[in-house]
């Protein structure tokens, strides 16, 4: 899947590109040239798996220059019991309220109690994959956290 930057539509990249640069270099956002169709089936299936299961097939159809194995690696690393305090990152909570029920996805769960977690998590993951992928060799700061591309 290949990206255009929201600023000129004409600059396209591969998602680990997109993901090592961060922002295009006139300063626009990245966006998908064109969304995964999910069918019915593919809902079904999802419902049949964990999280790090969905989250593999989402990413795997955004992250198309990833290979299968990375994105378990990231999504393995990214989503750990002892960061989220449990095997499932983002359980569901069910909620009657006057005779119907809510379905409440918890994103709580990660080492700040705050969604962004979710996403945070396997970021630095992300990005030193892309940045191999890229021939990256410089050292890579992400937050807190310090990470080799080698």
């Amino acid at each position: 899947m290949l990206y255009n930057s929201t600023q000129n539509a004409k600059e396209v990249v591969s998602a680990a590109q997109a993901i090592a640069q961060g922002i295009s270099k006139d300063g626009g956002l990245f966006v998908p040239q064109e969304f995964p169709k999910y069918d019915e089936n593919t809902f079904k299936a999802l419902l049949k798996t964990d999280y790090k299961g969905r989250a593999k097939k989402v990413f795997s159809d955004f992250l198309s220059d990833f290979t299968e194995e990375e994105i378990s690696d990231c999504v393995e690393k990214a989503y750990t019991a002892q960061k989220f305090g449990g095997e499932n990152p983002a359980p569901i909570s069910y909620c009657n309220l006057d005779g119907t029920t809510l379905n409440i996805l918890e994103l709580w769960h990660g080492p700040t109690c705050a969604f962004k977690d979710m996403a945070l998590s396997i970021l630095p993951h992300l990005l030193i994959t892309s940045a191999r992928k890229n021939q990256v060799k410089n050292d890579i700061a992400v937050s807190y956290t310090h990470l080799r591309a080698h």
